[in-house]
Parts: C-alpha cells; sequence; structure tokens
C-alpha cells in the first residue's frame, strides 16, 4: 500500500544522491580495496558533485567482502549503510548491496601480475539513496557481477558502467 500525500503536502526534496557502483578487489598483501568507480562525475569536479570526496568511506571495501568471504560457493550479498553529508542540507544514509564472486585464477583469459592466488575475488556494489528497491537491484547486480566474471578478463568493465 504506498502512501500518498495531501495536496497541502510540499513535495520532498529532490535528491542529492546519484547512484554509484564500484568494484572492490581482494589484494593478496593489502587486503581489500576499491579498485574503480562508475557514476561518477567524469570532470574534475568538486566535492560538492562528487560523495567520494566529502564522505569517509573507507570501510567500504570491508563491508563488501567481510571476512570469511573468500570461503564462499558461488555469490554472497552484504548489505550495509552510509552516512552521507552533502555539502548543503541534511546527513541522509546511502545504502549500499554487495554482491561477492571469486573465480579460479587459472582460468582467467588476463591476469595481472598481482594476482598470486589460486582464485580472484572481487564484489560489485551498488550505492543508492533507498533500500526500497534492493530486491530489484540485487537481482541486476546479480547479473551483471555474473556476465562481468563470465567474460574472464576483468579489465573489460562496460557491462558495470552506469547508464
Amino acid at each position: 500500500m504506498s502512501q500518498s500525500r495531501t495536496p497541502s503536502e510540499p513535495p520532498p526534496p529532490p535528491s542529492s544522491f546519484k547512484p554509484l557502483v564500484c568494484v572492490v578487489d581482494f589484494h593478496h598483501a593489502r587486503g581489500p580495496e576499491i579498485e574503480h568507480w562508475f557514476g561518477l562525475p567524469r570532470t574534475n569536479s568538486s566535492s560538492e558533485e562528487n560523495p567520494t570526496l566529502q564522505n569517509d568511506w573507507s570501510l567500504i571495501p570491508y563491508m563488501a567482502l567481510p571476512d570469511g568471504a573468500h570461503s564462499l560457493i558461488s555469490e554472497e550479498f552484504s548489505y550495509f549503510t552510509l552516512l552521507h553529508r552533502p555539502r548543503s542540507g541534511f546527513p541522509t544514509s546511502v545504502f549500499g548491496i554487495a554482491c561477492t564472486q571469486q573465480i579460479d585464477a587459472s582460468t582467467l583469459r588476463w591476469k595481472s601480475g598481482e594476482v598470486t592466488r589460486s582464485a580472484v575475488q572481487k564484489a560489485v556494489v551498488a550505492l543508492m539513496e533507498g533500500a526500497g528497491e534492493f530486491g530489484r537491484v540485487r537481482e541486476r547486480l546479480s547479473v551483471v557481477t555474473r556476465a562481468w566474471f563470465e567474460q574472464r578478463d576483468f579489465r573489460d568493465v562496460e557491462v558495470l558502467e552506469v547508464g
């Protein structure tokens, strides 16, 4: 059942947060780290337009690839919230969902010199303003992550681009 507002209520404020996607890689020496961001402004923008510069989201890699995720069988999801402090307005929550998968390193078509273990583990993370779409986002994230892993070449990130 959806709630409708009465004509006298003001409309909700426009969203200041645009959905983002990032890739978290598990590096054998440094641990989990963000490898790519998608959906950020393409120019050298101010921190007002780039939430990764105005918020301390240093824990994203650890929330996306939690301890013990290396023992997963096919894919695993984790859910978390982040504090978003826009330049103007009130702080809000940003909701994250991560889809973690791993692949046997010997099956990769291309691998960097940094791949020294038998498996490569990565998480594709979607950040959004509301949690109401988690079911739909989870399904789409699963399909996209699976397609990216099936390429067996992590340099090709076109399937992850936010459109």
